[in-house]
This record gives C-alpha cells, structure tokens and sequence, in this order.
C-alpha cells in the first residue's frame, strides 16, 4: 500500500506524477479549524447540530437551578400520640398509662383502665372517658355510653336508638354508631366523619329524677352533642347531668346554645315546685300533714310509721358501755298505797 503521494508501478511505489488533490475545506462559523480539520469552539460556546457553526451556551434559568438542587425526601409517617412522647418513631405513655392502639396509621392513645370517674372504660391523660366496649345481653350486642362516672350499656342494641320510648333502626350508611340515649340524629344537619355525628335532644325522653308525680317530665335544658366511636363531645359551658348535657350556671339554653342570659333556665338544679310536681323520688318523704301514726304503729326517727314491736331488755356488759335502747323507755305511772276513807 502506497502513501497518497505516490502510486504503485512495476510492482513498487513510486512518486506520482499526478497532482494532489486540494484538502476540502472545512466550515467553522465562528470558530477555527485544527491541523485536523475538525472546528474548534472559544469558550462559553459549542458545536450546533450540524457541527459547522459556533453557538453561545445557555445558563439555566433560576428555577431550573432550584429544581436541580432540590433534595429528593423520603415521606414521613406521622406517629399518632395522644397524651404521651413521639420516641425514636414510637408513642412513649406517662406511669400508668398504657397505650391504646390507633385504628389505623401507628401510635395510639394514652390511656388508663379503670379510673375512679370512668369505670369500665379508658380514660385519657385529658381526662376524656372512652366507653369503646361492648357486651352481649341477651343475644344482642349493645355499646356502651358514660352515666354518672360509669361506662354502662345503651338502652338499645347496636344500629338501634332510642325514640320516643322504643328502639328505631338506624338508616346511617356513614357512622358505625348511633346517638346515646336521650338523643336522636339531627335530620337535617347530620354530621360528618371529621366533626362527629350531630345529636339532638329526644323532646320525648325523661330522666328519672325529672319525672313528677303526674306522670309529666320537668322542662330540660338540653343541648346538641357531637358524637364520635365510644364518647360524645358535651361541648362548652356545659356539663353531663345523667344522660343530657345541659348547661351550666350562670350561662343559659338560647336557640341550643349555652350563652350569657337569656330567658331559659340553664341550671340542672331543681327550682322550687308544688307538692304534686315534686317527683316520684320525693314520694317517700315524710309529709308535714302526717303528725300521728295508726293504732299499733310508732314513728321511727326517719319519720315513717311502722308496726310497734315489744320492748325487750337491753343486755349490758360488765365493764363495757351502756347501750341505749332502740325506743325511748316509758316510764309507769307512780301507784301510791290505798288510804282508809276515815283518816
């Protein structure tokens, strides 16, 4: 093989007697061509596409630049602690406490079991009862609901509420329970998931220390709850008095909200009533028109008359103390010795 400027004669390579071809030019806009014939860019340009021309570099814009700067994180799963510390991903509960696992994600609640105002139930580190149990009764299931400091079970089964004096199905396709006892679901605005289900008060339902004698209930002042899964919200300027939330002094009932003044009484305290509206718990009460008992009955000191029994000797013990009798001793009438007509 022979070099460009020679050629293969006689079996050896001679010069060529040929002119050489001219190099091809090389087209560099904007640039210079090398002892190679390639392009060479100055600084802060490049090659376009074709790789004959010269072009200024862009810079990025400012948020290309933030966008390759950015850090890419993983999500963090958010640990649910009611009460207690967030530890190295876990719920930490003050003494005795125990945690209370979440329905759904990580974490719980703190709570205790068995406290003196919420027994039978959890009661928070807020001091907040949940009733979240349930039990069988029966054959049927019924879900529990505080009363007086206790976790005791509805009046109705499960998907059931009480109006009107009678177990009603419950027609909810959003909330796995039902109103407590004493309440009805409001029709209009029935709640949502994230605000509770909104309970009103069952203009038929009577508790038993209002109920008088009559047989009519003394007037409420009962306001709407939100209820949640085992507890209901009471709200503010109201407290639980038996089965209804009611307002508290001094603030008052107004349009079912507990507010400064107003016309309705707020107070669950009984105001005075006449002797047939007293209620059926008062009936037992000794009455100032009873002064005497029945022949053979004697008054105790609570004031009931009951049947007279004979009165027997009260044992005494030597050196011990002396025991007062039951029923006061009679003492007999003074006899006095029989006198001759003629002294």
């Amino acid at each position: 093989m022979c070099f460009p400027w020679q050629e293969f004669r006689d079996g050896a390579c001679v010069a060529t007697s040929k002119p050489l071809p001219e190099p091809a030019t090389v087209q560099c806009t904007n640039g210079t061509a090398d002892a190679g014939g390639r392009c060479v860019c100055p600084a802060n340009t490049h090659l376009d596409a074709t790789g004959s021309a010269c072009v200024a570099d862009v810079s990025p814009s400012p948020s290309q630049s933030r966008q390759l700067t950015t850090t890419i994180r993983e999500s963090v799963e958010t640990v649910a602690c009611d009460g207690g510390t967030v530890t190295s991903g876990k719920c930490t509960c003050p003494a005795e406490f125990k945690l209370l696992p979440a329905a759904s994600g990580k974490g719980g609640a703190c709570v205790r079991t068995n406290a003196e105002s919420c027994r039978g139930g959890d009661l928070t580190v807020a001091g907040t009862c949940l009733c979240t149990g349930r039990v069988t009764m029966s054959g049927e299931t019924y879900a529990l609901e505080l009363v007086g400091g206790k976790c005791v079970p509805k009046r109705c089964p499960v998907d059931t509420y009480l109006k009107a004096g009678q177990c009603v199905a419950s027609n909810d396709r959003v909330f796995g329970f039902t109103c407590r006892t004493g309440y009805i679901p409001d029709e209009a605005s029935p709640g949502s998931l994230a605000a509770g289900l909104h309970c009103v008060p069952d203009p038929t339902f009577c508790p038993a220390d209002s109920k008088r004698k009559s047989g009519s209930c003394a007037k409420s002042s009962a306001v709407a709850i939100d209820c949640f899964e085992g507890r209901c919200n009471c709200g503010p300027n109201a407290d639980w008095v038996n089965y209804l939330c009611q307002c508290i002094e001094p603030y008052r009932n107004v349009n079912g909200s507990c507010v400064a003044g107003g016309t309705e009484t707020a107070s669950h305290r009984p105001t005075a009533k006449s002797e047939s509206e007293k209620p059926e718990l008062q009936s037992a009460e000794p009455s100032h028109q009873r002064r005497t008992c029945g022949r053979g009955l004697v008054r105790t000191k609570a004031g009931n008359c009951v049947a007279a029994r004979p009165r027997y000797a009260v044992p005494r013990f030597e050196g011990g103390p002396v025991i007062e009798p039951y029923y006061p001793v009679v003492r007999p009438y003074r006899t006095y010795p029989r006198q001759s007509p003629y002294d």
